[in-house]
């Protein structure tokens, strides 16, 4: 999947441009760094910005710092935010997206499956506050989701069923045959086959 999307350069802008690359330290252990020299060879000048994991790097602390490596990078309103990893990286980055030069073009890469039923679609982005989650905040729509399945195989089992509380959850509220699909595949759901995440 992450080779199909880094070919796909009509998909962000007419030529590939400056791209920042917004992590975490657990993603940054598996996945990063192939993702960055995937972008290299599709053209983008990808500078990476690996931050602490967890909740509370939904700050404005963490947003001053991915301003800063924007202004350092001389960013303009072409230049590609990219967010690898759970709702954390992609609500802090897509903020940071939203706000900075009054909007920067911005592409969500998932590696929760929480992240990829929830947080990455719908365009809510934001930070927390001292006082509240969520207080700050914007929409703003990613150009793109791209969901690599094999990153959704390296999930801790609690991560994953948080995931699969979600998707029940929309079974139950909103698709009664997505329901039913999920009661006919519980074995190849709880062994995360291929052909079931995607």
């Amino acid at each position: 999947m992450l080779r199909e999307w880094t070919g796909r350069k009509s998909y962000l802008s007419s030529e590939p441009g400056q791209m920042l690359l917004v992590t975490d330290e657990n993603v940054a252990r598996l996945f990063a760094n192939e993702i960055a020299e995937l972008c290299r060879k599709a053209g983008w000048n990808v500078v990476m910005e690996i931050l602490p994991a967890g909740e509370k790097t939904k700050s404005q602390e963490q947003t001053t710092r991915l301003y800063d490596r924007l202004v350092d990078m001389r960013a303009d309103r072409r230049t590609l935010v990219l967010a690898v990893g759970g709702g954390v990286i992609g609500d802090l980055a897509g903020f940071v997206a939203a706000s900075y030069a009054r909007g920067l073009p911005f592409v969500q890469c998932p590696t929760t499956l929480l992240a990829a039923v929830d947080s990455s679609v719908g365009g809510k982005v934001g930070i927390n506050h001292p006082r509240g989650k969520n207080l700050i905040g914007a929409f703003h729509q990613p150009l793109g989701v791209f969901i690599d399945t094999s990153a959704i195989v390296t999930l801790p089992e609690r991560d994953y069923r948080s995931g699969l509380a979600e998707i029940v959850k929309y079974g139950v509220i909103l698709d009664e045959s997505l329901f039913e699909k999920l009661e006919q595949q519980v074995a190849a759901i709880q062994k995360r086959e291929p052909e079931i995440l995607t």
